[in-house]
C-alpha cells in the first residue's frame, strides 16, 4: 500500500467518540471495522490485486485498489466481502459470547451486526451502493446508472432520517441515525448534481 490519508473529519469523529463513549464500545467498534476492511483486502489479495491508498474519513475507511483482469462482477464481490466478514464474525462469536457471557464479545457482535446491515444499504458510498453500481454498470451506461443510484440514495437517506428522528425522540438524544442520514443524503445530492468522474469507493473503475 502506497499511503494512508487521514481527513480532519475522521480526527473530529474519533475525538467525539473518545469523549462520549466508553472504552469497551470503542474497542469493539474498532475490531468490527478492522474485520470489515480485512474482508475487502483479503478478497483483493486473493484475486491478485493490491490496495493503493487507504483514506480514513467521516464514512469510515475507503480503499483504492488495483486488480488484474478487473470486472464489474469482481468489484461487486469485493464490496460485499466487508459485510460478509462482519457476518462471519457474528456467526463465529455468537456461541462463545453466550457461553462465556463476556461483555466485550457481546459489544463486538452488536457492532459487527450493525456494521454489516448498515453497509448493505443500497446507497453510495456504502458497500451496498458500490455493489449495486457495479451490477448496474454491467447493463446500463454510466449516466443512467448514476441517476438510478442518486434516487436510491435519496430514498435510503430519507428513510434513515425518519428513523433517526424517531430514535432521537424515543431515546431522548441519540442522534446516530440522524448523522448517518445526513451523510447518505449529502452523497446522494452530489451524485444527483454531477456525474462522478473519479474511481469509486474500493477503487471501482469506470471501465468502458
Amino acid at each position: 500500500m502506497k499511503n494512508i490519508r487521514i481527513t480532519p473529519a475522521f480526527v473530529l469523529l474519533a475525538a467525539a467518540l473518545i469523549c462520549c463513549e466508553n472504552g469497551g464500545l470503542i474497542g469493539a467498534l474498532c475490531a468490527a471495522v478492522a474485520a470489515h476492511e480485512g474482508g475487502h483486502r483479503l478478497l483483493i489479495r486473493l484475486w491478485g490485486g493490491r490496495v493503493e491508498q487507504l483514506t480514513l474519513g467521516l464514512g469510515g475507511m475507503d480503499s483504492r485498489y488495483t486488480c488484474p483482469r478487473a470486472s464489474y462482477p469482481k468489484d461487486a464481490w469485493i464490496a460485499l466481502a466487508g459485510p460478509g466478514a462482519n457476518l462471519l464474525c457474528c456467526l463465529l462469536c455468537a456461541a462463545p459470547a453466550q457461553r462465556l457471557e463476556n461483555e466485550g464479545l457481546y459489544l463486538f457482535l452488536g457492532c459487527s451486526g450493525l456494521l454489516c446491515l448498515f453497509n448493505l444499504l443500497p446507497a453510495l458510498p456504502l458497500d451496498g451502493g458500490v455493489c449495486l453500481r457495479a451490477l448496474l454498470l454491467c447493463r446500463w451506461e454510466m449516466e443512467r446508472c448514476d441517476r438510478a443510484l442518486a434516487v436510491c440514495g435519496w430514498c435510503v437517506g430519507m428513510a434513515l432520517l425518519a428513523a433517526g428522528v424517531l430514535l432521537c425522540v424515543l431515546s431522548q438524544g441519540n442522534v446516530t441515525l440522524l448523522v448517518c442520514a445526513l451523510f447518505v443524503l449529502s452523497r446522494a445530492g452530489r451524485q444527483g448534481r454531477q456525474r462522478r468522474k473519479t474511481p469509486l469507493r474500493l477503487g471501482l473503475k469506470e471501465r468502458a
